[in-house]
């Protein structure tokens, strides 16, 4: 086996090495990603809905043509432009942000799960809905509220921006005989008041085969903004 000995390694073409192999092992050079390349730009940002003027703690990094990632903020929304700390956004924003976290990549860059974070799920809860209930796992969600039989209320342990989130159910049937479980958030007119809020999310599960409510032994919800 025989082994190459030297220091930089870089393009003909090039007018700095980009790739320095240090003493210590470790390599260094322009070829590296940086901080920025790996992580995106992380600021806070304000905006008001229907608005495309978004003004950031700090525009270091951010360019135009980069993709824009915060809470209602539409995905594939990009930087039209950028005068000092206003940024310009391709699209109008759906939700007003105050100093809310906000993050800039390039599409080109490697990015980490945290940069497209904001367009992933936002609570998810996997529960017990028998006997007592009980969550088995979960995100962003506290408890679980029994308000009878087949009634439950979801209660996120951080609010959501806006009550205009997609919720999914699915409701697994407490027996063996191949009992179709169904769930669905409760309809407003059943309680009087709005079932889907920025907190809570009430929903009822039943079995196709009557209109009557009936505890589940496993319910699954998630949320997605």
């Amino acid at each position: 086996m025989s082994t190459l000995s030297t220091t930089n390694l870089k393009n003909a073409s090039s007018g700095s090495n980009n790739i320095v192999l240090n003493s210590d092992g470790t390599i260094g050079g322009t070829a590296l990603a940086s901080t920025s390349d790996v992580n995106g730009v992380n600021t806070t940002g304000t905006v008001t809905a229907s608005t495309t003027s978004l003004v950031v703690a700090s525009a270091t990094g951010i360019a135009a043509g980069m993709f824009v990632v915060g809470e209602g903020i539409a995905p594939g929304t990009t930087v039209s432009s950028i005068a000092s700390t206003t940024v310009t956004l391709s699209a109008n924003a759906n939700t007003t942000l105050s100093a809310d976290p906000v993050t800039f990549y390039s599409a080109s860059k490697i990015l980490t799960p945290a940069v497209v974070g904001s367009q992933l799920c936002r609570a998810w809860v996997n529960f017990n809905g028998t006997s007592t209930v009980a969550i088995r796992a979960s995100f962003n969600v506290s408890s679980i509220t029994d308000n009878g039989t087949g009634d439950y209320t979801v209660n996120f342990t951080t609010a959501l921006a806006d009550a205009n989130y997609v919720a999914t159910t699915m409701a697994l049937p407490n027996d063996t005989g191949g009992t179709q479980g169904q769930s669905a958030i409760r309809g407003a007119a059943a309680t009087g008041a709005t079932t889907m809020t920025t907190t809570t999310l009430r929903i009822n599960t039943g079995v196709t085969s009557s209109n009557l409510f009936v505890d589940m032994a496993l319910v699954n919800v998630a949320i997605f903004r």
